[in-house]
C-alpha cells in the first residue's frame, strides 16, 4: 500500500510537470493512435450531446469532438496544471468551434456533475493512471452515475490480453517485448479483459469492441524491423501510414494494448 501511494504521488507529480510544456503531444507521444482514438469516440457523439472526457489532459480531444460535432464538451482532470493549459490552449481554436468547451479540475471518482447528466462519456487511457484495481472500479461506478440511461462510455484503455498478443508476435520477429506497466515517466495499470466486462457487466451492456491491431502491427513490428538498428520513432512515415490503413482496416490479430469497449449504461 505504501508503495502504491508513492507512485500515485510521483505519477501526479509528474502530470503536473509536463503540462507546463503547453505540448498537445505530451501524454499522447503516439499521436497518429490518438487520433484513431478521436475517430473512433466521436462516432458515438452526434449534434447537441452532452459530453464528457475524464483524464482530459491538456484538451486536445475535448477540442477536436467540439469541432466535428455541435456538442456540449466537458473535460475534467486531476492535474491543476493540465486545466490551466487546457484553458490556454482552447484559445487558438476557438474559431473552430462547433459546440461549447468547458474545463474543470477534478477527479474521476469524484465528478463534479448531477446523475444522468451525460449523453456520452470517453475515457482515453485515463483509468490505467488509477494504478489500482479497486479505486479503477470505484472510477467505472461514478462514470455510471454521471451517464443517462443508455448513455454509451467509450473507454479506451490498455490490457495486458492485447499486450501479450502483441509481444508474442514480436517474440517471432525477436524484437524485445514492451513492458506492461508503462514507458518512461507515466507508469499504468493496464486491464484483464474478462475481470473488466465481468464487473462492467452490472452497470453497463458492452455493445462492442475495437482494436487496433493494424497500427500496432505496422508501427510496433514493421517499423523496428524496417529501421533497425534505429530506434522507432513515434513521427516516422510509416505511422502516418500505418493511421491510414488502420481506418479502413482497424485490427490485424488482436494485436496492441489499446482496446475500446463501447459500453452502454443500464
Amino acid at each position: 500500500m505504501e508503495n502504491l501511494k508513492k507512485r500515485v504521488k510521483i505519477l501526479k507529480e509528474r502530470y503536473e510537470d509536463i503540462a507546463k510544456s503547453l505540448d498537445y503531444n505530451t501524454t499522447a507521444c503516439d499521436y497518429n493512435l490518438r487520433e484513431l482514438e478521436i475517430d473512433t469516440a466521436s462516432k458515438y457523439m452526434k449534434n447537441g450531446d452532452k459530453i464528457l472526457d475524464v483524464g482530459c489532459g491538456l484538451g486536445y480531444a475535448v477540442v477536436q469532438y467540439a469541432i466535428r460535432r455541435k456538442v456540449n464538451a466537458y473535460g475534467i482532470d486531476y492535474s491543476k496544471n493540465m486545466i490551466s493549459g487546457a484553458k490556454k490552449l482552447i484559445i487558438k481554436h476557438e474559431n473552430q468551434l462547433r459546440g461549447t468547451v468547458t474545463f474543470k479540475h477534478a477527479s474521476v471518482i469524484n465528478l463534479p456533475y448531477n446523475d444522468n447528466s451525460f449523453d456520452v462519456v470517453s475515457s482515453s487511457r485515463c483509468l490505467m493512471a488509477l494504478l489500482d484495481w479497486k479505486i479503477q472500479q470505484k472510477a467505472l461506478i461514478e462514470i455510471h452515475r454521471v451517464l443517462k440511461k443508455g448513455g454509451k462510455l467509450v473507454l479506451m484503455e490498455g490490457t495486458f490480453d492485447g499486450l501479450k498478443r502483441l509481444n508474442d508476435a514480436r517474440n517471432e520477429f525477436n524484437l524485445a517485448p514492451i513492458e506492461a506497466g508503462g514507458k518512461d515517466r507515466l507508469f499504468t495499470l493496464k486491464f484483464h479483459e474478462k475481470v473488466l466486462l465481468d464487473f462492467c457487466s452490472t452497470y453497463y451492456k458492452c455493445k462492442k469492441i475495437k482494436r487496433f491491431g493494424m497500427y500496432y502491427f505496422l508501427t510496433r513490428i514493421v517499423q523496428p524491423l524496417l529501421v533497425a538498428p534505429n530506434s522507432p520513432r513515434y513521427d516516422h512515415k510509416i505511422n502516418e501510414i500505418a493511421k491510414q490503413i488502420a481506418r479502413k482496416y482497424p485490427d490485424f490479430k488482436g494485436l496492441g494494448h489499446l482496446v475500446t469497449f463501447i459500453l452502454e449504461k443500464k
